[in-house]
């Protein structure tokens, strides 16, 4: 297994199949002798197997060569333009488990369900977790316990979150999520004297969901009558999950004697999955039980009618006060007329809760500035990662990245988890874990950062749910936020 396995994208099984074989060609690369080993022995070099492949030529990013984003001087009248005629394309990424938070699908989390003791038992439990995780034990574990009993209160908790988070308005994360997008582009109408109705069903939409909850969701956009959206230009993806890989005399298997062990492929699978014939839909809005389905040529088709995509997600708690971000696409919409076809802006570590994620460097064999994905950085901490990728990836002239990654596919690396076996017990294995952000190694992509930097500011796990807080409170302090959330409901927009 010499040759460097092609990912083949032309349907679910094979994906599935060459990204298999993918993986058993990493592990020959670093095994002398892989007919001999474990899954127990790859969970402890996995971290050397996905390794960047320049990782010794890495090197801090020099600030004055990244492209400086001033929103106080960008003109936005091109990207309020690119709304109002419907060119701009809306993907919101909804299939995320949150298994960092632990509370079920990122969408359906509602705040407004869970009192102060909830909030604050969680950041304990979290901070006590990760305190045994680093091996700490013994007396020294129970003085801990009392420490972080000590120092995370309601009191401190209130402190950043502002109000008790069962003051909210009973809606939930991704419904706010969808009701600031409508909000605000009936703000941008309004502004250019535009009937906001017609803008809004101007709008093209996708939301990738997944298998568990999607009918969920989808009831979901027929109680809150699509906000305001052309169900005809909603569309819907449900993200596959797959059975984790055990290994036999140095291949990899599937274990599909039980679905416990099934798992998402992270979100670079996503974007790939979406070059798949017939996987990408839009629904009867009466009846979201009947679909119509689209080949991949069709959906290709729509992405060449849009000048700029935005890939969302729910997660992203600035989002929820500002769902355009008009600089960024005026920046993104200007750099696609001169060929670039990714647009990623760095933001800076979150000091409250260092995360892993993209992390921006200067490779010296490539000669330019990357995108890495912290689990191709070895044992890198989190706050050893100086500069994020935000969520927000911009894909100007989108049809150009479509076609590429149809046609090549993303890098492969891969994570071992726990899952069950078929007797039910806790069992490791093998899974995909491409990312999105790798996409900028197959276009040309531009790296932008803003004139006054800012932390990234995600809910990612319970230490940041009072931001989370925080930020709904906010959101619904909005003037008229709330009668349009009435309006929305009702289906009418008398108002607007």
């Amino acid at each position: 297994m010499s040759n460097k396995p092609k990912i083949h994208l032309d349907s679910f099984e094979e994906y599935r199949i060459s990204v298999a074989r993918y993986i058993e060609w990493m592990l020959h690369r670093f095994y002398k002798n892989p007919r001999k080993i474990t899954v127990e022995d790859i969970k402890k070099d996995h971290s050397k197997i996905n390794v960047y492949e320049n990782y010794k030529q890495l090197e801090p990013i020099d600030e004055k060569k990244i492209i400086v984003l001033d929103d106080d001087k960008i003109g936005t009248s091109l990207s309020e333009k690119a709304i109002i005629e419907g060119k701009f394309f809306w993907e919101h990424t909804a299939a995320g488990e949150a298994t960092r938070l632990g509370l079920g699908t990122k969408y359906l989390l509602d705040l407004s369900q869970f009192s102060l003791d909830e909030v604050v038992g969680h950041i304990r439990k979290e901070a006590l977790q990760e305190l045994i995780k680093k091996g700490v034990e013994g007396k020294k574990i129970a003085n801990e316990k009392k420490r972080i009993t000590r120092e995370i209160t309601k009191k401190s908790v209130l402190g950043i979150a502002g109000e008790d988070p069962r003051k909210l308005q009973n809606v939930s994360l991704g419904n706010r999520h969808m009701l600031q997008m409508a909000y605000d582009v009936v703000r941008i109408a309004k502004q250019n004297k535009k009937k906001p109705k017609d803008v809004l069903a101007k709008q093209s939409v996708l939301i990738v969901l997944n298998e568990q909850t999607a009918e969920e969701i989808l009831d979901e956009f027929k109680r809150f009558n699509f906000f305001g959206l052309n169900p005809q230009k909603t569309h819907f993806m449900i993200q596959r999950s797959f059975h984790g890989m055990y290994v036999k005399e140095g291949d990899l298997f599937y274990d599909q004697t039980t679905e416990k062990n099934k798992r998402l492929h992270n979100h670079g699978q996503m974007i790939m999955q979406k070059t798949h014939d017939n996987v990408i839909f839009r629904v009867d809005p009466k009846e979201t039980g009947k679909r119509i389905f689209f080949t991949s040529e069709e959906f290709e088709k729509i992405m060449a009618g849009h000048d700029d995509l935005l890939s969302y997600n729910v997660e992203d708690l600035g989002y929820l006060t500002c769902a355009v971000d008009l600089p960024s696409l005026a920046l993104a919409l200007d750099l696609g007329k001169k060929g670039y076809n990714m647009v990623m802006e760095i933001v800076a570590q979150n000091p409250l809760k260092p995360q892993k994620g993209g992390a921006c460097f200067f490779d010296r064999r490539l000669g330019r500035t990357v995108m890495v994905e912290s689990n191709q950085l070895k044992n890198i901490k989190n706050e050893n990662i100086k500069y994020l990728n935000k969520n927000f990836n911009h894909y100007p002239n989108p049809v150009e990245s479509f076609r590429k990654i149809k046609n090549q596919g993303l890098p492969i690396t891969f994570e071992v988890k726990g899952g069950f076996n078929q007797s039910g017990d806790r069992e490791d294995y093998i899974y995909a874990c491409p990312v999105q952000g790798d996409t900028n190694f197959l276009v040309k992509t531009a790296y932008i950062m803003r004139k006054n930097l800012k932390p990234i500011y995600n809910w990612k796990s319970p230490a940041t749910t009072p931001l989370a807080v925080r930020a709904m409170f906010e959101q619904e302090a909005q003037e008229g936020f709330k009668d349009f959330l009435k309006d929305i409901k009702k289906g009418k927009f008398k108002n607007y």
